[in-house]
This record gives structure tokens, C-alpha cells and sequence, in this order.
């Protein structure tokens, strides 16, 4: 069966999968990257589903986050050398960093459950797109007139509600949760990374043309219901492959009567930055990666936005932040 390869910003990504329910996933969450069947691939991803949880590993781990995951390496002097993800609800990723391969094992839950396929491929690409100089944020990023905005928060934040909002505006998208990041010269420019938007029930409801969206629920990790859907098959065009970064946005719902906005220092959109970009356990990749969001924090001007009631004021506010 021939693999699937996609272009990622001049990197080809091979999925090479034997589920049929992993290759329609696969081509779901990457239907916005163009195809490289005949290219040689640079990353390999192989997948497989599993009845059951394979086992973690017999080493302490290097870094753990809760239940969620743990990540080991082998002991010193091992024949192998590997980093291991192990996600203890859903399956485990084998990463060969010098080989640019990643093995996955991941039982049905994994499919089942909102945002775990997509999360659990990011984090196995992430590591080893970092050694071809691109770097992933948790953010949502969008643009507009060639000017790039990163939306930077955790969940419930009001990222989606706001990037949407200037979508239906006319912005472009770059990615909804996963943009990448690399330097060029003194500017850092935001990639695309393919996905598909979601929204809970409170956004769709302050947009018309999602609404029709609300019959097909899933529920995430956290509990919440949500919808997934594909930007281009409401707002056509939409999808941009790279603009510069132009300004940084930590949002906060708020409800407030109006949105209110509060300049930060280049320390403290840097102490924001990393906790939604850097990987503690890639110790090798941090000075880099570091350096990156240290030039991302001085060139592009960061803002918090305690977020009012009112979306449809938000596209001209952020173009405002932008220099617009």
C-alpha cells in the first residue's frame, strides 16, 4: 500500500499506515498540504492501531505531564537510541531522531476522542521538524495584508473565537492551533501547519455559518463539546502558507463591555511564550528554540486583550495591534 506523503514547507512527510481508519485521519488533518507522491521522503511516520495500550517503558521518565504523557530515553549506553512519548490513555510514539522516523502505537481511543490524533502526530513531527529549523507553537495564527498574528493561550482562552472572527473577516489562515516558526535574518516568519478548526457550542453560536455545524458534537479530553470542521469548506481560500510575525496576542475571555488592551515588556511575552512552544525534554534543540522566541518577543510587539462581548469589533482591533 503506498505511503502517504505530503509537502510541509519543502519537507516531505511520509505516512506509511495500515489502518484504513488512520489514512483517512491522516488525509483529513493534512487535506490543506499539496501531495508529494514522487519525492523521497525526509520524515517517515508509521502508524499502527492496537486493541491494546502498549506498555511504558522500564526507565524513570525524563519529563511527565500528569496522566497525559511521559517521555523516556534509553539508559546511558543503550545500543538504541530513541526518545519514547508514552501516552497512557491512548498509545506511544518511538522517535529516531538522527533516522527522522517516528513509530506509533495507538488503540481506538485515540481516534475516538477530539484532538488526540492530531495532537499525538504533532508532538512526534515537532521534534524532528526542529531539526530542519522550524519550531511549533500552541497558537492560533492568522494574517492579514502580508502581516502575521500569533494568538497565544491555553484552552478556553478565546483563541478560536477570535481567530474565526477575523477569518470571516477576510483574514487567511496559517494554522489553528500549530503554526511553525523560523528565523530569517533578524525576522521570524510564521509557516502554515495543516488542520482542522474547532469550535464549542458558545462560538458557533455568534457566527451564522457555523451554526449549522452544531449537529455532529464530539467530546475533547477536557469534557467539552466540540466541533471540528475544515476552514476552506466555509471560508474558501482561506488557508496562506507563510507571512512575517507582526504582533503577538495573549487573549482572556473577560466578558467585559469592551475589549481592553494592555502593552508587555519583551520578558514577559517571552515568559508567556514557552510554556506553549518549547519541548523541556529536547534539551539539545532549547538554545535554538530559545534564541527563536527571544527574536520573536523583540521584533513583533505582544499584547494581552482582556476580551468584551463583542466579536464582530475584534478583526479591526487586531489589525490595529498589527500596525494597520
Amino acid at each position: 500500500m503506498a505511503a502517504m506523503r505530503v509537502d510541509l514547507h519543502g519537507i516531505v512527510v511520509d505516512c506509511d499506515a495500515p489502518d484504513a481508519e488512520l489514512r483517512a485521519r491522516w488525509d483529513a488533518s493534512f487535506a490543506s498540504c499539496p501531495r508529494a507522491e514522487q519525492s523521497a521522503a525526509a520524515i517517515t511516520f508509521r502508524l499502527r492501531l492496537a486493541p491494546s495500550l502498549p506498555p511504558a517503558p522500564d526507565t524513570p521518565p525524563i519529563f511527565s505531564q500528569g496522566d497525559l504523557l511521559s517521555v523516556h530515553q534509553p539508559a546511558q549506553g543503550a545500543p538504541e537510541r530513541l526518545t519514547v512519548i508514552h501516552f497512557p490513555r491512548f498509545g506511544q510514539l518511538r522517535i529516531r531522531l538522527a533516522e527522522q522516523v517516528v513509530e506509533g502505537v495507538l488503540i481506538p481511543a485515540a481516534l475516538d476522542t477530539y484532538g488526540v490524533f492530531e495532537d499525538v502526530v504533532a508532538m512526534g513531527l515537532s521534534a524532528l521538524l526542529r531539526r530542519h529549523g522550524l519550531f511549533l507553537i500552541h497558537a492560533f495564527a492568522a494574517a492579514i495584508d502580508g502581516r502575521a498574528l500569533l494568538l497565544v493561550g491555553d484552552i478556553g482562552s478565546g483563541k478560536t473565537t477570535t481567530g474565526i472572527s477575523l477569518l470571516r473577516a477576510g483574514w487567511q489562515l496559517l494554522s489553528n492551533d500549530s503554526p511553525l516558526l523560523t528565523a530569517r535574518s533578524a525576522t521570524v516568519w510564521v509557516l502554515s501547519y495543516p488542520g482542522l478548526l474547532s469550535a464549542d457550542q458558545d462560538t458557533l453560536r455568534r457566527f451564522p455559518e457555523l451554526q449549522p455545524l452544531a449537529a455532529q458534537p464530539t467530546v475533547a479530553p477536557t469534557g467539552r463539546v466540540k466541533i471540528t470542521f475544515a476552514a476552506e469548506s466555509i471560508y474558501p481560500g482561506v488557508w496562506l502558507a507563510e507571512a512575517p510575525a507582526r504582533a503577538i496576542v495573549f487573549p482572556r475571555v473577560a466578558h467585559r463591555a469592551t475589549h481592553q488592551v494592555t502593552r508587555l515588556s519583551e520578558p514577559d511575552a517571552l515568559r508567556r511564550l514557552l510554556p506553549n512552544a518549547i519541548d523541556r525534554w529536547d534539551t539539545a534543540m532549547i538554545p535554538e528554540h530559545l534564541q527563536l522566541l527571544k527574536t520573536l518577543a523583540a521584533t513583533a510587539p505582544a499584547y494581552q486583550v482582556e476580551l468584551g462581548e463583542h466579536t464582530e469589533s475584534l478583526p479591526a482591533l487586531m489589525n490595529e495591534l498589527l500596525g494597520g
